[in-house]
């Protein structure tokens, strides 16, 4: 009797401590807010400058309120809010949801040129931005991805209050992509890759007329026609570079091209290498 009594007892216990554990590890749902209330948090944290806070309150709206008054207006600041947070490939994926989900809405413009302003946000590299770094001279696809997607809003769009916006950042992003093969362009023809050099100049000239990198584009494909030996395609590029840009640096007075200068290692002297590049 008293074993079977001490077996119920301890049983009881164990039965007991097993529910304690169970509750324990229950979570606790929050109870649901009005819908307002979550949206009215979110606009304060993005006025106190608190973007993941706000993040936080437009997914709670969303999860709980998928269909709400506040819906549409929650995922179009939730692009915002990411981007502040500088969350550009989440803010991409949120406009890229939103065009998909909303495509008639009164608001889309906002979600294309968000979506674009969040590549474009995500190409500027830490580098590039706090230590002053030339973003001609990272890798051009991020570049030109955001220069495509500001060009495809701007043809849907081109009476979008956000479109004069866009506009001023494509000129921008012509000029960096125009750059970064002018700066591919120098480093085949230090590599001693004249016809891999004139490609990149002739992306240029073909691609991007209106920049300021057309006159040296012209200079590096006359110098790979020459180092080439296509003389008569030298002498047609060098015509152009003189009607064009009749005061350019790459032209004497007497109208002869001048020869690009190369760095000392793309024809390294022997005490070059012996000091290891110290004295040229």
């Amino acid at each position: 009797m008293g074993f079977h009594h001490s077996l119920l007892r301890f049983s009881g216990i164990v039965s007991f401590s097993l529910f304690i554990v169970a509750c324990s590890s229950k979570q606790v749902q929050e109870p649901d807010l009005p819908e307002r209330t979550y949206y009215d948090k979110a606009q304060q944290a993005l006025d106190e400058n608190l973007p993941s806070t706000a993040i936080k309150h437009l997914k709670d709206l969303d999860s709980r309120y998928p269909f709400g008054e506040f819906s549409a207006r929650a995922e179009l600041d939730l692009i915002y809010a990411q981007i502040e947070a500088s969350d550009f490939i989440a803010a991409h994926a949120t406009a890229d949801r939103f065009i998909k989900n909303h495509p008639e809405h009164d608001s889309v413009d906002y979600a294309y040129y968000m979506r674009a302003l969040s590549t474009y946000k995500g190409a500027e590299s830490l580098m590039s931005r706090y230590l002053n770094l030339d973003p001609s001279e990272r890798d051009s696809k991020e570049l030109s991805k955001a220069f495509n997607e500001l060009a495809d809003f701007t043809s849907r769009y081109p009476n979008s209050s956000f479109a004069p916006d866009a506009k001023a950042r494509m000129y921008y992003l012509r000029e960096m992509v125009s750059r970064h093969e002018l700066q591919v362009a120098h480093y085949y023809l230090k590599r001693k890759a004249p016809l891999s050099a004139l490609r990149r100049s002739q992306e240029v000239i073909q691609h991007y007329p209106s920049t300021r990198s057309v006159e040296e584009a012209l200079a590096i494909s006359v110098q790979s026609y020459n180092d080439l030996e296509q003389t008569d395609l030298a002498q047609i590029n060098l015509a152009v570079l003189k009607q064009s840009f009749p005061n350019s640096s790459h032209i004497d007075s007497e109208g002869n091209f001048i020869a690009l200068e190369l760095p000392s290692d793309a024809d390294p002297s022997f005490l070059y290498w012996v000091t290891f590049g110290l004295i040229d």
